[in-house]
């Protein structure tokens, strides 16, 4: 009889760790929450129109000078220097463009909507501020390791066929890593995973100052930022590439 109270006894207590285990998660709205508010807080997120990120990009062993500007409305652009010949990528929020001399795209040209699949892709406010009003669903998925370090996993879907996966840290509540298909031709059905780290406050905002983008396991391009303005003053067309 000692035998089976002592299993009965484990059992209990085993079953009433994992319940307090499951008190202690926090929903993904929650964590949303924490998200935002350890970042900066929701008024402050708001308040920003446009961003300029500013650093040097790694790709197989080389480096070249980056500048990263994102702007309200899913505008995005993103311009490199590779060996003394410029590279340039844009999103007006409907249209994609891409001028590269040294593939003999001398001229700002338009992308097709599939090639600008992943730069139309990227919100400009996150998705976790007036999630539900803007038609994203958060669900809760299983969180794991990111480089030794435990995460909350948050995944982020509409009804268009947005789909990326959020891992926060348990106790910053910053976002680790991210994961999602990509949706352009070059990349169709590659899993890219994006690595975030350096937290630095901009302005009030804690904004991530490296980050490795990996595709299939395999690291791409890496991403170092030396300097990042909040609201810079932008030409109206300098997302149209002219």
């Amino acid at each position: 009889m000692k035998h089976f109270a002592s299993l009965f006894m484990l059992l209990f207590v085993s079953t009433a760790l994992l319940a307090q285990d499951a008190a202690i998660t926090p929903s993904p709205r929650e964590i949303a929450d924490a998200y935002v508010e350890a970042t900066g807080g929701k008024d402050a997120w708001l308040a920003v129109k446009s961003t300029k990120m500013e650093g040097a990009a790694t790709m197989q062993g080389m480096e070249f000078p980056l500048t990263v500007t994102a702007a309200e409305g899913n505008k995005m652009r993103i311009d490199m220097d590779i060996q003394g010949s410029p590279m340039t990528q844009s999103y007006n929020g409907t249209t994609g463009y891409i001028l590269f001399p040294m593939q003999g795209i001398t001229e700002p040209k338009e992308m097709s909507a599939e090639e600008a699949a992943d730069l139309a892709d990227t919100p400009f406010l996150t998705e976790f501020i007036n999630t539900e009003a803007r038609g994203y669903t958060l669900t809760a998925v299983e969180g794991k390791e990111v480089e030794g370090t435990p995460t909350y996993g948050v995944q982020v879907t509409n009804a268009d066929g947005y789909d990326r996966t959020y891992y926060f840290d348990t106790e910053t509540m910053v976002p680790l890593m991210t994961m999602q298909a990509s949706k352009s031709p070059q990349a169709q059905g590659m899993v890219m995973e994006g690595y975030m780290s350096d937290y630095q406050e901009v302005d009030g905002l804690m904004v991530p100052m490296y980050i490795e983008n990996k595709a299939n396991g395999q690291t791409i391009m890496k991403m170092t930022f030396t300097n990042v303005s909040i609201n810079p003053e932008l030409e109206e067309d300098f997302f149209t590439l002219k």
